[in-house]
């Protein structure tokens, strides 16, 4: 049974110099050396991330070894960390890097779908999102969007982020906070189809981002809660879901509607050193060639030797291939602006 949660009403963002010294945030560190209780990227491999949070006698175990925290504590973030045995013999090693909303979406526990990076970073280009705004975000989940909002809109903007899970509500609260960004986030439980956003909130927000089943349903709700000129954004896996909203905020009085979809094209780059193609002016076989028009097809040189030119390359080049597997559908990524008032 889940754990019953009294709802937290939406709270004013407090002062900027507060937000700014919170030490080893996301956004920023107060120390570029590692320090006990921070929040460490442990990076295994690309395949393999996550994290842990420094504590003096505390030891990670993984497929390489053993990693104790004290190793960890004093090392400069983006150290190679070798794991060792009782003895102290050396094993395999990982990368202790500094959290970013990148990493962070990497290596969280995903209690929800997330949105990746590059569909974030998408959502906040189309917003034109900058520090000093303030968002509502409704559908919190893992709260990986949450920390890229975080990051984008601090030290002087504001997230207010709900949720309807009481319980999933409770964890990204706890692992915000434990992440520094407390100053700059407000998680709330509520249902933003019965409930809206809260009345304080009214005309005051810059974008509204709905991940949720039925967005369609929440846009009366983030009319209220836009000022005048903000935008309102949705992420929606399928085109029905898509269609619904976009009629809604057509019927809401809406501007400037689009959808896109991102899609990851990954390429493959390596150089190579390219030969100097031989036209046949400057060989002994070209020559007398041209001396001899019928014995122009028998001199002239070879596959092999056209390619090089007395062994001359024009050096180094740059190829990039694209990758087969391209990484499928994610989501429509839907944009409205709000003109009225």
């Amino acid at each position: 049974m889940a754990p019953t949660m009294t709802t937290t009403p939406a709270a004013e963002p407090p002062a900027a110099a507060a937000v700014a010294t919170i030490p080893n945030s996301m956004w920023r560190s107060s120390s570029p050396v590692i320090e006990e209780g921070a929040l460490v990227i442990l990076f295994e491999s690309h395949n393999a991330v996550t994290y842990c949070y420094t504590e003096r006698g505390a030891v990670f175990y993984n497929r390489h070894g053993a990693f104790h925290h004290n190793d960890m504590i004093g090392q400069p973030f983006g150290s190679k960390l070798f794991s060792r045995d009782k003895k102290g013999v050396k094993g395999g090693y990982m990368l202790l890097l500094a959290p970013t909303p990148e990493l962070w979406s990497r290596a969280l526990r995903h209690r929800t779908q997330i949105v990746f990076t590059l569909d974030a970073s998408a959502i906040q280009f189309a917003a034109a999102l900058r520090s000093g705004q303030r968002v509502v975000e409704s559908g919190t989940g893992s709260g990986a969007l949450t920390t890229s909002f975080a990051r984008t809109v601090a030290p002087h903007g504001h997230v207010f982020t709900f949720e309807y899970n009481p319980t999933r509500a409770q964890i990204a609260r706890e692992e915000l906070a434990r992440n520094g960004l407390q100053g700059v986030v407000t998680v709330d439980c509520r249902d933003a189809y019965e409930d809206g956003f809260p009345a304080e909130l009214a005309g005051s927000i810059d974008l509204v981002f709905l991940d949720l089943p039925c967005p369609w349903k929440v846009i009366g709700h983030a009319t209220k809660a836009l000022k005048q000129g903000g935008c309102f954004a949705s992420y929606s896996p399928c085109i029905e879901q898509v269609q619904k909203t976009c009629d809604a905020l057509r019927d809401a009085g809406y501007e400037m509607i689009k959808t896109i979809e991102t899609r990851l094209v990954p390429y493959s780059a390596r150089r190579v050193d390219l030969p100097t193609p031989d036209f046949g002016f400057d060989s002994a076989e070209s020559t007398d060639a041209t001396a001899n028009d019928d014995s122009a097809s028998d001199a002239a040189p070879s596959s092999k030797k056209r390619r090089l030119v007395n062994g001359k390359s024009v050096g180094d080049s740059l190829l990039a291939r694209k990758d087969q597997e391209i990484r499928g559908h994610t989501a429509f990524l839907t944009f409205a602006s709000k003109f009225f008032a």
